[in-house]
């Protein structure tokens, strides 16, 4: 009588598929260490970036039991404030537990980009490709050690799009379970992330739509795991708030937002609708005439295009919307064919010049975004520092040598640092943490830095302005709020001023560091240092 064995457990067979895995790309260990080396002053910076400062005190009142959306408002979807939260509990707010968050993602993105790299480009091109992804998200320059949502999205976007693609220029390689479900709980999760994965989404249903190696049904497993998982959490977000604040905080908001970027004359912003519409149908072209071109991988250059027509839609001078780029970009370059003195299919040749003139074109107006750290490269909107990569990594070696102070280093990255950490310093020192507290300023970091509660609906300030006003409303919240503490910068009461009657009259100026003032009530006495 034969003896049956004995399945593994669940978690044993993880164990040995993750073994699998890394034997099977230990090719990519130098990139992955090269990753590891270039991400190490990540950990060193300080709490700089306004967005994240945002996200960061958002999240902060979800764990004190605010109700995103209605209680607390910002204009990201759940999944990522959550992620922020999660990350908050456990390393209490440092900077470095959030790039951990960052590192812990960038990895994912690289072990994705080699598991669909080595069967549809070969082993050469795809240690090439995981190598120059490895130094675009390792370095600062796209800023994707930060923890915004491009950084977080770009991993499960990268292996939702790493399953379809190795499904179709693949398919005898192994493929994983229920692929189709897979490829869209991942596409899903970066939606989940941020909005605009969309693209990403659509992109790839594309993809599996105009495959013909591809059945309607994996299209339909594929294209209804999407929607079910986000009709999943907007109709719970929408059960908490309401339909309409879910609908401004991730669809109205960015009306007026765009409109403060997009081209004001009519002629210039007809010019960029135009080319950016040439893109998207020349890729759409380039895709229906090269899909059956088993020899061409259009679907990277697809997806590229999609990331591309995102960032340059947005015209924002920010390199952070190039984040979710990179991977696509570089899969799509490495894997173009290797010219040939032979006879070529018009028709296919007309293909893939309709993808790569319409991806060019979507790269050449998403270059408004820039780059960081590199100056000669970057945008009026991303530069925050006139320095450069020596700066950011001899300053790094200098600190970890014991050569300089860590602050110094620090104090690079923006204006406001110092202000920030003296400023937090002193509200802490006198026994002010956890008053009610207005930070009337651009930057939120002082909610997480100084534990201050968030009292009004969203940092920062001027997000505040328009969800509830620019006409004073939000001076005259806060006067009904009456908190014990007001901290301003000098910057947001120039471009904010309505706040300067209601400190007059209420409140004294009790400390400054920088640029920014710490204003309290002046019923509330002042305790001495602690």
């Amino acid at each position: 009588m034969a003896v049956q064995r004995a399945r593994p457990r669940r978690g044993t067979r993880l164990l040995i598929s993750v073994r699998g895995f890394v034997l099977t790309h230990r090719w990519t260990l130098p990139a992955f260490g090269l990753f590891t080396v270039l991400r190490i002053p990540s950990f060193l910076e300080p709490h700089w970036y306004t967005d994240e400062g945002g996200y960061a005190a958002a999240a902060r009142s979800l764990l004190n039991g605010r109700v995103l959306y209605s209680q607390v408002w910002n204009n990201k979807p759940p999944l990522h404030l959550w992620t922020i939260a999660v990350d908050l509990a456990v390393f209490r707010g440092s900077e470095a537990g959030l790039h951990l968050l960052t590192f812990a993602s960038g990895a994912l993105t690289l072990a994705a980009l080699a598991y669909v790299a080595l069967p549809v480009l070969g082993k050469r091109r795809a240690w090439v490709a995981v190598v120059l992804a490895a130094v675009a998200l390792g370095t600062p320059i796209f800023d994707a050690e930060l923890a915004l949502p491009e950084s977080l999205l770009i991993a499960p976007a990268t292996w939702a799009a790493a399953i379809v693609i190795r499904r179709v220029w693949a398919p005898s390689a192994p493929a994983v379970r229920h692929w189709p479900v897979i490829a869209g709980g991942c596409a899903a999760a970066a939606i989940a992330y941020q909005q605009t994965a969309v693209a990403d989404a659509a992109a790839l249903l594309l993809i599996l739509v105009l495959s013909p190696r591809v059945s309607w049904r994996e299209v339909a497993q594929y294209a209804g795991t999407v929607l079910a998982i986000t009709a999943a959490w907007v109709a719970a977000a929408v059960a908490t708030a309401g339909a309409s604040a879910v609908a401004f905080a991730l669809v109205g908001f960015y009306v007026p937002y765009s409109g403060s970027v997009l081209p004001a004359n009519h002629g210039a912003f007809l010019q960029l609708a135009l080319t950016l519409l040439s893109a998207f149908v020349l890729i759409c072209a380039g895709a229906v005439v090269a899909r059956r071109n088993s020899g061409f991988l259009w679907g990277a250059w697809v997806w590229a295009g999609a990331e591309l027509l995102v960032a340059g839609a947005a015209q924002m001078p920010f390199a952070h919307f190039l984040t979710a780029s990179v991977v696509p970009v570089i899969l799509a370059v490495c894997s173009l064919p290797r010219p040939r003195v032979q006879r070529v299919s018009p028709v296919r040749l007309l293909g893939v010049a309709s993808l790569l003139a319409g991806v060019s074109i979507a790269g050449l107006v998403a270059r408004v975004a820039g780059v960081d750290w590199i100056p000669e490269l970057s945008s009026a909107g991303t530069v925050h520092h006139p320095d450069d990569l020596a700066t950011y990594y001899g300053g790094a070696v200098q600190v970890l040598a014991r050569q300089s102070a860590l602050s110094g280093l620090q104090d690079l990255f923006d204006d406001r640092v110092e202000g920030d950490r003296n400023t937090s310093a002193w509200i802490k020192s006198h026994g002010l943490s956890g008053r009610t507290a207005v930070a009337w300023s651009s930057d939120a970091w002082l909610y997480v830095m100084a534990d201050l509660p968030l009292s009004l609906p969203t940092p920062p300030i001027y997000n505040d302005e328009v969800l509830l006003g620019g006409q004073g409303q939000v001076a005259k919240v806060v006067a009904d709020i009456d908190p014990d503490m007001v901290v301003t910068t000098d910057d947001a009461l120039q471009n904010f001023p309505e706040v300067k009657p209601l400190l007059a009259q209420r409140y004294r100026m009790v400390d400054r560091e920088q640029w920014n003032a710490v204003w309290l009530r002046d019923d509330i006495p002042l305790q001495g240092t602690q």
